[in-house]
């Protein structure tokens, strides 16, 4: 098991392949086709791969079962959803400019940068994002309630890769109770490799609360073209959710139009 991303060769492309011959074959793309078992195995191999990274992430910690239950949960939600998308970016090439359906070589020959984005160079980040979401979440469950005695401290992986506005959060050092931990809590980003320490409270000053928020306020903005805060999805805290991946992802903008579908999928029905 590895923090590096895996998985077999060419075993998501090959599965991308069968979900676009579906696509093609079906003359379009519908939601209900992900119960269907060739787009369905794509959002299982994917899954298997979030699965890899939870193990690796939670390997050194203890972390209830309830817990692991929910964030598997997750990842298979995340998966479905993630394959929603790339599949309804499929249906939209179908096409040629006359509106009929392309040769299958065309076809598959316009969609590979889908397949680019989605399974290799989107995967990779989320992969890595899933490793260390999961360890924070399981050592969010380990740490005492007792906020007297301790509290918890930010740190940097404190090398030259840091980014400036995480690298302002090193050290902050407040009580798990603190409203800072809600939305600030690592991974605060893609390659986020921040965590989460905890410490003898009379060993450290305690952090002004509000000072921090401002920071991670910082470290959690980034505006696109639209003036749309692309970051603002990282403000959540894995233990406490019990998620692994941003509830506000953009993999979910279809969500009331998908939900009952991938849970019947999850649900084996």
């Amino acid at each position: 098991m590895t923090d590096k991303f895996e998985t077999p060769p060419n075993k998501l492309e090959e599965l991308f392949e069968i979900a676009i011959k579906y696509i093609h074959k079906k003359k379009g793309y519908k939601v209900e086709y992900l119960k269907e078992k060739d787009i369905k195995a794509l959002i299982e191999e994917t899954n298997n791969i979030f699965n890899k990274a939870i193990d690796f992430g939670i390997k050194d910690n203890e972390i209830p079962e309830e817990m692991l239950t929910a964030l598997r949960n997750n990842t298979f939600q995340f998966s479905a959803f993630k394959t929603h998308q790339q599949m309804k970016e499929v249906g939209k090439l179908l096409l040629d400019e006359n509106d009929k359906v392309k040769p299958f070589t065309k076809f598959k020959n316009d969609v590979a940068q889908i397949n680019d984005d989605y399974n290799k160079n989107y995967l990779e980040a989320e992969y890595q994002f899933a490793i260390g979401s999961s360890q924070q979440a399981a050592r969010w469950s380990e740490y005492s309630d007792d906020t007297e005695r301790y509290m918890l401290q930010y740190r940097t992986a404190d090398d030259d890769k840091v980014r400036a506005s995480h690298q302002a959060l090193h050290e902050i050092t407040l009580p798990k109770n603190d409203p800072f931990w809600a939305a600030y809590y690592p991974p605060n980003g893609w390659r986020c490799r921040c965590s989460v320490v905890e410490v003898l409270a009379r060993k450290y000053t305690k952090s002004d609360s509000e000072e921090a928020i401002k920071s991670g306020v910082i470290a959690t903005t980034k505006l696109n073209n639209s003036g749309k805060n692309t970051m603002e999805m990282f403000r959540f805290n894995p233990g406490q959710k019990n998620i692994v991946f941003p509830e506000k992802h953009p993999y979910y903008k279809d969500k009331k139009e998908v939900q009952s579908v991938i849970n019947k999928l999850q649900n084996g029905k």
